[in-house]
């Protein structure tokens, strides 16, 4: 018994790929298994979550991806010197008759300036943004991984639920037919009272048994309903959403147990051990990129401008001649002045008091730790995978066993009745007859739901509850 079709594996798919869609319906749906599993892959909150967390994992990849391309930014400023700053030179720089040993305090500066400027830099090589790019990538796989693991989960929890709620509905039928049947019986041996046909005690025996049987008709009615209600959480829906079983529990077959693992990677949870140890490999790995040096390339180019006035900052300087050497000079005068640099920046560790070895030495603890947790949960999947294989066996034999009895114990009643009603039987056997076919039918169809149980519990642990 496979919990999944084609379809709800195309379901399972576009979750993965990021599509969702939930819409709540007034009126009553109807849901077969398949289709409540689906429902809730779809809709589940848990589901819903990690999805998300995918999405988180993609933006962080390309965070990641970001910063090594080109970082680009702008800047200006306008600055006002309040109080210019003061150079000392010396005074026959400026008077050549001045005695040597004198300097004059010269102001050097205007009291308002500004710039603009556009500076770029590109990662050459820095090892840890390789390493952390592919460390991000294993993390965005390990998110799907975590999706699939939510949806085996709520696949489980739905399943579960859904035969409860199959098997409560089935009881609530067969008890609502006995307490017809006996309540007709009561009438009948009431009437044979009334006219002397049986004691009083027969009666009373009667309505013993139909009050203890409607009492368990509605303690099954409220099973019914918390199954119900424990369904429609599993699949995103709200607890006053009024949905219908498409499916019967008498209809439903419980396969023998196949051939079991083939490989531990079928385990959801052993691919998400394994990425965790891809992820400690690289922690590891970009620990030691760091003791390699990084290299970056950087420019810069702008704009300067100074002038004693604020206002005069945004108005064009006008050229003048300047005399020097017995000529007159033209000076072309600016109020804006290029400036640009170019460069490389080259980062070489030396010495970090031994971080990087001690970091290294604890990661590579992480990694045998995760070895460790891999091999504890190959041998934790091999016990899983027998007892479940176990169980199922146990189940079915039990299935088989409680079947033939209720079979023999319908042919009891039957026979037992018919003797009663011909005045060979007496009431006392019908009761008891009546009170053993009533414990086989409930022994019966609880051991259908534990076979159907063990039957999800044997595919999940070989990791085929999805397939």
């Amino acid at each position: 018994m496979r919990l999944f079709s084609k379809s709800i594996l195309l379901i399972l798919a576009v979750l993965l790929a990021g599509t969702s869609v939930y819409a709540q319906e007034a009126t009553k749906r109807v849901f077969s298994l398949q289709e409540a599993i689906a429902h809730a892959i779809e809709n589940n909150v848990t589901v819903k979550n990690e999805r998300l967390n995918e999405a988180i994992a993609t933006a962080q990849v390309k965070e990641t991806v970001a910063q090594g391309l080109p970082q680009i930014n702008a800047a200006g400023n306008i600055t006002h010197n309040a109080i210019i700053p003061i150079t000392f030179l010396p005074a026959n720089a400026l008077n050549p008759g001045a005695p040597d040993g004198v300097f004059m305090p010269v102001p050097f500066g205007v009291p308002f300036q500004s710039n603009v400027s556009v500076s770029a830099e590109q990662l050459l090589f820095n090892g840890s943004y390789f390493i952390g790019l592919r460390a991000a990538k294993v993390y965005k796989e390990l998110t799907l991984k975590n999706t699939v693991k939510a949806a085996i989960d709520v696949a489980e929890g739905v399943a579960l639920a859904y035969y409860g709620a199959l098997v409560a509905e089935e009881r609530i039928a067969l008890l609502d037919a006995n307490v017809q049947r006996l309540d007709t019986l009561y009438a009948e041996t009431r009437a044979m009272n009334e006219n002397g046909f049986v004691e009083l005690i027969d009666v009373q025996r009667i309505k013993v048994n139909l009050n203890n049987l409607r009492t368990e008709l509605e303690n099954v009615q409220r099973s019914y309903t918390l199954n119900l209600s424990a369904l429609k959480y599993q699949m995103g829906l709200p607890n006053n959403a009024d949905i219908e079983l498409a499916e019967q529990i008498r209809n439903l077959e419980v396969d023998e147990p196949g051939l079991g693992l083939d490989s531990y990677q079928q385990r959801i949870e052993y691919q998400q051990l394994n990425i965790n140890r891809d992820l400690a490999n690289l922690d590891l790995r970009n620990t030691r990129m760091r003791y390699y040096p990084t290299l970056s390339l950087f420019g810069n180019f702008g704009y300067n401008a100074g002038k004693s006035k604020l206002g005069d900052l945004f108005q064009e300087s006008p050229d003048f001649y300047l005399p020097m050497g017995g000529a007159d000079v033209l000076i072309e005068a600016h109020t804006w002045n290029p400036f640009t640099a170019v460069g490389v920046n080259l980062n070489i560790p030396v010495f970090d008091g031994f971080l990087k070895a001690n970091t290294i030495r604890r990661q590579r603890l992480i990694t045998e730790q995760v070895d460790l947790q891999i091999k504890n949960l190959e041998n934790a999947i091999d016990m899983e995978v027998q007892q479940a294989q176990v169980n199922l066996q146990n189940s079915l034999q039990s299935l088989e066993t409680q079947q033939e009895n209720m079979e023999l114990a319908q042919e009891v009643y039957r026979v037992t009745k018919i003797k009663y009603q011909q005045g060979v039987g007496s009431n006392l056997e019908v009761v008891e007859a009546e009170n053993a076919l009533k414990t086989a039918e409930t022994n019966y169809y609880q051991a259908l739901y534990n076979a159907l149980v063990s039957r999800v519990s044997y595919d999940k642990a070989t990791g085929n509850l999805l397939k």
